[in-house]
C-alpha cells in the first residue's frame, strides 16, 4: 500500500493540515491558504509523476519541494495578519458614521443634553459631562488615525509592516470602546431624568453601540491572538 495511488494524497493532506495547524487568522484567508497550496502541490506531485515516479514518490517529491511545514506557515502570517487587520478595521469604518448619525439624532431630540433642540441652537452636553466628552473625542481621533494607518498599512505595502497593523487595528477597535461607553453613560442618565428620553432614535443609537462593544471585544482578542502568533519567540511588543 505504501506505494499505492492513495499514499500519495494522504502525504499531502497530512502536510496540509500540519501547515493549517500553525496557522492563525480569518477562517476565509487560511482556506484560500491552504486551497492555493493545495493546487500548487497537485501540479508538482503531477509533474513528478509524469516523469515516472510513483505516485507516493512523486507526492514526497512534491511537498519536498515546498519545505518544511513551519516555514511555509511562517511565509503567510504577515498576509494573515494584515487579513485580521482589515477584518476589523473595515466594519468599524463601515458603521461608524452611521452610530454617530444616530447619536447626533438623539442628542437633537434631548436624548443626552436634556432637551429637544434644532441643530443649530445645540450647546453641546450638559456641562458637568463636558471632560468626559472630551476624553471621548481624544478616543474617537486616536480610533480614526489608527484605523487609517491599518488600511494604508494593509495595502500594497503589507510586507514592510509586518506587525503594526494588528497594533493600530486593536487600537482602532479599541478606541471606540471609551466612546460608546461614554454615550451609553449619559444615555442611561438621560433615561432615568424625569423628561425620560425618546425611544428612537436614542434606542436605535444605544442598541448599535453595545453591538460595537461586543465586535470591539472580540477584535481585539482576534488581533492579540494573531500578533502573539506572528511573533514566535518575542516576549515583549
Amino acid at each position: 500500500m505504501t506505494g499505492g495511488s492513495g499514499a500519495g494524497p494522504e502525504v499531502i493532506a497530512a502536510y496540509l493540515d500540519e501547515i493549517a495547524a500553525r496557522l492563525n487568522g480569518p477562517a476565509r484567508a487560511r482556506r484560500d491558504i491552504i486551497a492555493e497550496l493545495r493546487a500548487g502541490l497537485a501540479d508538482a506531485s503531477d509533474a513528478h509523476r509524469s516523469a515516472g515516479l510513483s505516485p507516493l514518490q512523486a507526492a514526497r517529491a512534491a511537498v519536498g519541494e515546498f519545505g518544511d511545514a513551519a516555514r511555509v506557515a511562517e511565509g503567510f502570517r504577515a498576509e494573515l495578519a494584515a487579513a485580521q487587520a482589515r477584518r476589523v478595521v473595515l466594519p468599524l469604518v463601515t458603521a461608524g458614521p452611521l452610530i454617530g448619525l444616530l447619536w447626533v439624532a438623539t442628542a437633537m431630540t434631548g436624548g443626552i443634553g436634556g432637551r429637544p433642540v434644532p441643530p443649530w441652537h445645540w450647546d453641546g452636553p450638559p456641562a458637568g459631562a463636558r471632560p468626559v466628552v472630551h476624553l471621548a473625542v481624544i478616543a474617537l481621533a486616536t480610533a480614526i488615525a489608527g484605523a487609517l494607518f491599518t488600511v494604508a498599512a494593509t495595502g500594497r505595502f503589507t510586507g514592510r509592516l509586518p506587525g503594526r497593523p494588528l497594533v493600530t487595528a486593536a487600537i482602532a477597535a479599541g478606541g471606540t470602546a471609551p466612546i460608546d461607553l461614554t454615550l451609553l453613560v449619559l444615555f442611561a442618565v438621560q433615561a432615568a431624568a424625569p423628561a425620560g428620553i425618546a425611544a428612537f432614535p436614542a434606542g436605535a443609537a444605544a442598541a448599535a453601540s453595545l453591538a460595537r462593544l461586543a465586535f470591539t471585544g472580540r477584535a481585539v482578542r482576534g488581533c492579540l491572538a494573531v500578533r502573539a502568533v506572528s511573533r514566535p519567540g518575542r516576549s515583549s511588543p
